[in-house]
C-alpha cells in the first residue's frame, strides 16, 4: 500500500516540475499563471506563483518524506531520485538563491543558464525573507530524512549553509522609520526570535555534518568570485573554520577538504598542500602561541599514524612549516625529534637496554620509512634531506638486510636522495659509516629479517658486516643517475685509499706467521680491500667515465700519491695507471698538464722495468702525456676482449676461455688490465647461461694469484648464493643444474684454495 501511494506521489511531483519547452526551469514559474496568451509579471504575482509551485512540492515531499520514517525499508529508485534533485535544484532556483544578500552564496548565474532571468524579478526585502524562511525550513525538515540528506549533502550544502548564515548571522536594523522600509518592534522581535531558531539549525548542522565536506564548503563560501563576500559572512565563516580546526581530528577534516580531491604528484596540486601549511602555521582563535602549537601538534600526531601516503605528505609538510617558522618552540621540537629522529643511533641505545630487547616492530619500521619515504616529494627538499640525515646509517643497515622489493625501494630512494644532495666533505664522511660502521652506538644495534619484516634489536657489540655493506652500497650506486653524485662518490673512495695506504705503512704490519696459523687480515686491511672492490665495480659505470672526462681534477692527487710517494704498492699503482690514461685524452688545463708532465720520470722508470705488469700502462700514459695517438694492437688480449662483446653467446664463451689461457700463460697485457679483467668475469656470472656462467667461474680462479682477495670474496659469494637462484617455479630439471654449478663452483674453489696454499707455503719457507 505504501508503495502505491508512493508512486502517486511521484506522479505528482512528475506532473508539478514537467516541462514542455527547452526553456528550462523558468517555465514552471508561469505554467500556472498564463492568462489569454500573456505572463503576468507584476511583483506580487511573480512571488504568489513561486511560493504555490514551492508550496506544492514541499508538500508531496512531506508526505514522502512521512512515508519514509514510519517504514525503514522503503525504497526510492534512480528515476526517483533523480526527480528529487530535480525539485531541490527547482527550490534552490526559485526560493534560495534569489533571496540572498549579494555575496552570500554561490550565484545562480554560476549554477545555470536562467539565472540571470530570474534576476530580473525584483522581490521586496520581506518577501525574500519569508520565501527563504521558507525554504530553509523545509531543507531543515528535509535533513533528518536519509534519502533527502544525502541530496542536500552532496549539491546543496552550500545553498543551505549560506541560508542559515545569513539568517543567523546578517545585521538587524532596529525598530525605526527607514527609506521604503520601516521596522517595527513587532517585527524586530520576531525576527530576533526567529533567529534563535535558526541558530540552533545552524549549530546541529556544523556539528553533525561531515566535516571535511562542511569545511570545504565554508571555504568556498569564503572565497566567492563574482561579488565580495559581505564582512559578516567572512567573519561569521572565519570563527567557524578555527573552531572546526580546534576540535580534535579538525586538522585531519581540512586535509581531507583538500586532498581526497587531488592525486599528490600532480605539480598543480601542491598549491593546496601549500594552502594547508600556511593556514595552520598562523595562530587561530582566542588561544596562546604555545597553546595553539600544541593543540596542532597533538593532531599531527594523530595524522601520522595514518597509513595513507597523501595525509602523511601533507602532514609532513605541516611540520616541517611549523619547524621553520616556529623554531623556538619546545612543542614543535620534541615532534619533530619524535618523527625525524626516530632512528638516530644516538637515541636508540639506552643503558637500560639489555641486549636482544626489540626497540621497533615490523610494523614500526614499516610505517615510519613510510613517513621518510612521503617526505621526499616536498617541495622544500633541502630542509627535509637534512632533517632526515642523523637516520641514514640505521637506514642503510636496513637496506642490507631486507628483501622485501617494496620496501628496499623505499629505502633507496630515501638514501639516494639525501646523498645527492649532500656536500662532499659531508657525504664523504657518511661513506665511510655505510662502508665501515664507523659511527658511535652502531655497533650496539642489531637488524634481523623474519618472515613479516624487519626488527631492529638492542645487540651485543658484533662486528659491523663490511661486506654486506659493500656490496649494498655497490647497488645504491648503480641505482644512482646522478653524474654529481658519482663523482663525489669517486673522489671520497680515492680519497680513502690514501688514506689508509698511510695508515697501513705507519702499521708496518706483517703477513707472515707460524705455519700452522692462520692469516688474519686487520680492520684496516679489509677496509682497504672492500675500497679496491668498491673501485673496480663502480669504474665500469657510464657516470665515472663520464666524470673522469669532464672532471679529470679529481683523480689527480691519488694518481700523484701513488706514482711519487707509494711506489711499492702494485695493487693502487695499477689503478692509478688505469685512471691516468682515461683522463689523459681530455685534459685542457694547462696546471693540470704540467702536473702530468712532472710525472714522465717516474713513469719511465715503471715502463723500463719488463718484468713489472704495469709497463704496458707506463708506456701509453708517456706516450698520452707527450700528445701521441695510441695505435689499437692487434693481440691476443684484444681479440679475446673483441669476442667478449660479441652477439653471438658461442663467440662470447670462445672469449672467455681464451682469455682464462692468457691469464693462465701470465700474459703481460692481460696481466696489467687485470682488474678490469676481473670485472668483465664477474658481469658475465650474470648470465644465465651455464656454459658463460662456468667459462667465468674459471677465467675468476685463474685470476687467484693476481687478485687473490677479490677472487676468493666471489667465488664463496657465488658458491653460498647459486644455491637459491630460484625462480616463481622450480622443476626437477633446474634443481638438478642449480646443485650442478654449485658442485663445479665448489670444486673450482677447493683447487684454487689447494693452489693458494702451496703458494704461501711456498713462500713461506723461502722467507725463512
Amino acid at each position: 500500500m505504501n508503495m502505491e501511494n508512493i508512486n502517486t506521489i511521484f506522479e505528482k511531483i512528475e506532473s508539478l516540475t514537467k516541462s514542455d519547452d527547452n526553456s528550462g526551469f523558468i517555465s514552471i514559474l508561469f505554467k500556472a499563471h498564463e492568462a489569454e496568451g500573456d505572463f503576468v509579471r507584476n511583483n506580487h504575482d511573480i512571488y504568489s506563483a513561486q511560493k504555490a509551485l514551492l508550496s506544492n512540492i514541499f508538500e508531496e515531499i512531506d508526505k514522502l518524506a512521512s512515508f519514509i520514517r514510519s517504514d525503514d525499508n522503503v525504497l526510492i529508485s534512480v528515476k526517483n531520485q533523480k526527480l528529487l534533485r530535480t525539485c531541490f535544484q527547482i527550490i534552490v532556483s526559485l526560493g534560495i538563491s534569489p533571496c540572498l544578500i549579494p555575496g552570500v552564496g554561490i550565484s545562480l548565474s554560476k549554477k545555470c543558464s536562467f539565472g540571470a532571468i530570474l534576476s530580473t524579478f525584483n522581490l521586496s526585502d520581506e518577501q525574500k525573507y519569508e520565501l527563504l524562511t521558507f525554504c530553509t525550513d523545509f531543507f531543515t525538515r528535509s535533513y533528518s530524512i536519509p534519502v533527502l540528506k544525502n541530496i542536500i549533502i552532496s549539491f546543496h550544502l552550500s545553498d543551505y549553509l549560506a541560508s542559515l548564515i545569513q539568517l543567523c548571522f546578517a545585521p538587524l536594523k532596529k525598530p525605526g522609520v527607514y527609506p521604503n522600509f520601516t521596522m517595527t518592534e513587532e517585527t524586530y522581535n520576531r525576527l530576533m526570535s526567529e533567529r534563535q531558531k535558526y541558530l540552533k539549525c545552524y549549530e546541529f548542522l556544523v556539528n553533525n555534518c561531515f566535516q571535511p565536506i562542511l569545511m570545504k564548503e565554508l571555504l568556498v563560501l569564503q572565497n566567492v568570485c563574482d561579488q565580495k563576500p559581505p564582512i559578516f559572512v567572512k567573519r561569521v565563516i572565519t570563527k567557524e573554520l578555527n573552531s572546526r580546526l580546534m576540535i580534535p581530528g579538525g586538522l585531519l577534516s581540512l586535509i581531507r577538504c583538500f586532498i581526497d580531491s587531488y592525486y599528490i604528484d600532480t605539480g598543480t596540486e601542491w598549491k593546496k598542500c601549500d594552502i594547508i601549511c600556511k593556514l595552520i602555521a598562523t595562530k587561530h582563535g582566542n588561544l596562546s602561541e604555545s597553546e595553539y602549537l600544541q593543540n596542532i601538534c597533538n593532531q599531527l600526531k594523530q595524522i601520522l599514524v595514518l597509513n595513507s601516503a597523501k595525509y602523511l605528505t601533507t602532514a609532513v609538510a605541516c611540520l616541517t612549516t611549523l619547524i621553520e617558522k616556529y623554531p623556538g618552540s619546545d612543542v614543535v621540537n620534541n615532534l619533530s625529534k619524535d618523527i625525524f629522529e626516530s632512528f638516530k643511533p644516538e637515541n636508540l641505545v639506552l643503558e637500560s637496554h639489555l641486549p636482544g630487547t626489540i626497540i621497533f616492530t615490523t610494523q614500526e619500521i614499516d610505517h615510519k620509512i613510510q613517513i621518510f619515504h612521503s617526505s621526499l616529494v616536498l617541495e622544500n627538499k633541502e630542509f627535509v634531506l637534512k632533517l632526515l640525515a642523523p637516520n641514514l646509517p640505521v637506514l642503510f643497515m636496513f637496506g642490507m638486510k631486507c628483501s622485501n622489493n617494496d620496501l628496499k625501494r623505499k629505502l633507496n630512494e630515501i638514501l639516494l636522495k639525501c646523498m645527492e644532495h649532500m656536500q662532499q666533505d659531508v657525504l664523504a664522511v657518511l661513506i665511510k659509516i655505510f662502508l665501515f660502521g664507523t659511527y658511535q652506538n652502531l655497533s650496539k644495534l642489531s637488524v634481523e629479517e623474519f618472515q613479516a619484516g624487519l626488527i631492529l634489536k638492542h645487540g651485543t657489540g658484533n662486528t659491523y658486516p663490511i661486506d654486506d655493506a659493500l656490496f649494498y652500497f655497490i647497488n645504491l650506486f648503480k641505482e644512482s643517475s646522478e653524474n654529481c653524485f658519482a663523482q663525489a662518490v669517486l673522489a671520497t673512495l680515492l680519497q680513502s685509499l690514501i688514506d689508509l695506504s698511510l695508515k697501513r705503512h705507519e702499521k708496518k704490519e706483517t703477513l707472515l706467521c707460524l705455519e700452522d696459523d692462520p692469516i688474519l687480515l686487520s680492520d684496516l686491511d679489509k677496509q682497504y680491500v672492500n675500497i679496491l672492490h668498491l673501485l673496480s665495480v663502480i669504474s665500469e659505470s657510464t657516470k665515472i667515465t663520464q666524470c673522469l672526462k669532464t672532471s679529470p681534477q679529481t683523480v689527480i692527487h691519488f694518481v700523484e700519491y701513488f706514482l711519487q710517494h707509494n711506489e711499492k704498492n702494485d695493487e693502487c699503482q695499477t689503478i692509478a695507471l688505469i685512471l691516468l690514461n682515461t683522463i689523459l685524452p681530455h685534459v685542457n688545463d694547462s696546471n693540470i698538464s704540467v702536473k702530468l708532465k712532472n710525472l714522465i720520470p717516474i713513469l719511465e722508470k715503471i715502463s723500463s722495468d719488463e718484468l713489472t705488469p704495469n709497463h704496458i700502462l707506463s708506456k701509453e700514459a708517456i706516450s698520452l702525456i707527450a700528445g701521441k695517438k695510441i695505435k689499437k694492437s692487434n693481440s691476443a688480449y684484444e681479440k679475446a676482449i673483441a669476442n667478449i662483446f660479441d652477439n653471438l653467446l658461442p663467440v662470447r664463451a670462445h672469449g672467455l676461455i681464451e682469455l682464462t689461457k692468457l691469464i693462465e700463460a701470465e700474459d703481460v697485457e692481460t696481466i696489467s688490465k687485470r682488474h678490469f679483467v676481473f670485472c668483465l668475469f664477474q658481469e658475465q656470472l650474470k648470465n644465465s647461461d651455464s656454459y658463460i656462467y662456468l667459462a667465468a667461474i674459471n677465467g675468476i680462479a685463474a685470476l687467484a694469484m693476481h687478485c687473490t682477495e677479490d677472487v676468493l670474496a666471489a667465488l664463496c659469494r657465488e658458491f653460498l648464493t647459486i644455491s637459491i637462484q630460484t625462480s616463481d617455479y622450480e622443476t626437477k630439471d633446474m634443481l638438478n643444474e642449480i646443485q650442478e654449478l654449485r658442485m663445479k663452483t665448489g670444486d673450482i674453489l677447493v683447487k684454487v684454495t689447494k693452489r693458494l696454499g702451496f703458494v704461501v707455503y711456498y713462500q713461506y719457507n723461502r722467507n725463512r
